[in-house]
């Protein structure tokens, strides 16, 4: 059965309808033990919402992978992966921030659900081409940028329902439950995904990921939301509506801080990472698709295992410390997968970054969630969607050109100490960031 919370009505002066949604708290929640944070699955809504995203993630786990890999074996050059990486991210520049408009506006789920089926159909389509051998270099790249469209229309709404769904004692518990599948789904597809392509090549990866697509859909299929209020006057127009939001965002000193450390995220972490590693693999660590994917895969292990640690505590206090304090070792961890001509020491590096990314995340996505009103939470949520994912594919676009350079060592090597110094910065400077919880 899914959650039913209490309603209100919207205030007389709301620009933008107001979804019903549970009432928000000033305390911080806690997080709970694990058992009982795995009780929202019983709730019918939440697992369903929970099994939507997990094989998104799981699709999404793949298909950079899988992007990324196919065109370095079309062309044989770093800088091209860099390119795929650009070409999946920069639709997020267009789309994430009006996706947030209309997540606080319209039906989140029915957005979701049509990015959904939409991505089932260029992957089957781009299936069947990559099979009759139609598919080269260019073309790679031109889908690479369609199914980038599809995911930044689906992350604002798909992250906004959460806190429809689940109560604000609760919503701790319900974001670690989702980052764990989320952690757990790209682990699993990465390596499934590299399994699949030594398999039954690369058309067939790409028929894999639409599958993917059409379960999410089923999955959401499922979601019951709560009604939304119809809007108490005219809605405003859309840059005035996105303007809100960045006002709300960039007006606070602490929500600001957490964007800047999502945009350094998307910069210099994220974007060489994926496309850096895969390509050292390649050429330095000599393996193939399948030892290759399970790289990545171990940073998802790692922030598996930090979202559960996460989970099993009774409370955690000084949130903005400890999430500052987690920057600091995520750019070590980078310059050693740069320097690292040994598999097993550069999966090791990958590990400590995504137990590092397992703090960054939860802490991130709590203390915005927890510090923003329910009528704003589609637009604040596209912001941070943008700062980190938005980022991704200029980070990529500039590892790869200083691949180009320096070579991916280099440049991975380059990205982790830029990291360094912004996160001793931010430390040393962010004070309402640090007290915040």
């Amino acid at each position: 059965m899914a959650l039913q919370v209490p309603s209100e009505p919207p205030p007389e002066d709301a620009a933008t309808p107001t979804p019903v949604l549970p009432p928000r708290v000033n305390a911080a929640p806690t997080a709970a033990p694990t058992a009982h944070v795995l009780e929202l699955l019983r709730e019918r809504t939440y697992r369903n919402y929970w099994l939507s995203n997990f094989c998104y993630f799981l699709g999404f786990g793949a298909q950079r992978f899988a992007f990324v890999l196919f065109v370095l074996e079309l062309t044989d050059r770093a800088g091209l992966g860099g390119l795929v990486g650009f070409a999946l991210g920069v639709p997020a520049f267009f789309i994430t921030v009006p996706a947030g408009v209309w997540a606080d506006r319209f039906d989140r789920k029915r957005m979701t659900s049509t990015s959904f089926a939409a991505g089932a159909v260029l992957l089957a389509l781009l299936s069947a081409a990559t099979f009759a051998g139609l598919v080269d270099a260019a073309v790679a790249l031109g889908a690479a940028l369609a199914v980038g469209f599809v995911t930044a229309s689906v992350m604002p709404p798909m992250t906004a329902i959460v806190p429809m769904i689940v109560p604000a004692d609760r919503l701790v518990n319900g974001i670690v439950l989702r980052t764990m599948g989320q952690n757990l789904a790209q682990f699993v597809g990465a390596v499934t995904g590299g399994v699949t392509i030594a398999a039954f090549d690369y058309g067939g990866a790409f028929a894999f990921l639409a599958g993917l697509y059409l379960l999410s859909l089923l999955f959401m299929r499922g979601v019951t939301l709560p009604e939304v209020a119809p809007p108490a006057q005219a809605r405003p127009p859309m840059r005035t509506a996105a303007a809100e939001g960045g006002r709300f965002v960039f007006g606070r000193s602490e929500l600001r801080a957490l964007v800047i450390a999502s945009i350094m995220t998307g910069l210099f972490q994220l974007g060489p990472i994926f496309v850096l590693v895969p390509e050292l693999a390649r050429t330095k660590l000599e393996v193939g698709a399948g030892l290759n994917s399970l790289l990545l895969a171990f940073t998802s292990i790692g922030m598996l295992a930090m979202s559960a640690f996460l989970a099993t505590r009774s409370g955690l206090s000084r949130k903005g410390f400890w999430f500052l304090a987690n920057l600091l070792i995520a750019g070590p961890a980078i310059v050693l997968m740069g320097l690292s001509d040994w598999y097993a020491l550069t999966a090791l590096a990958l590990l400590i970054w995504g137990l590092n990314g397992g703090v960054h995340i939860n802490l991130n996505q709590t203390l915005i969630q927890l510090n923003t009103p329910n009528e704003m939470m589609g637009r604040v949520m596209s912001i941070y969607m943008l700062s980190i994912a938005g980022l991704i594919p200029l980070g990529s676009l500039l590892s790869g050109a200083v691949a180009e350079v320096l070579g991916a060592d280099g440049a991975l090597i380059s990205a982790g100490i830029i990291f360094s110094v912004y996160s001793v910065i931010a430390f040393a400077t962010e004070r309402s960031l640090r007290e915040l919880d």
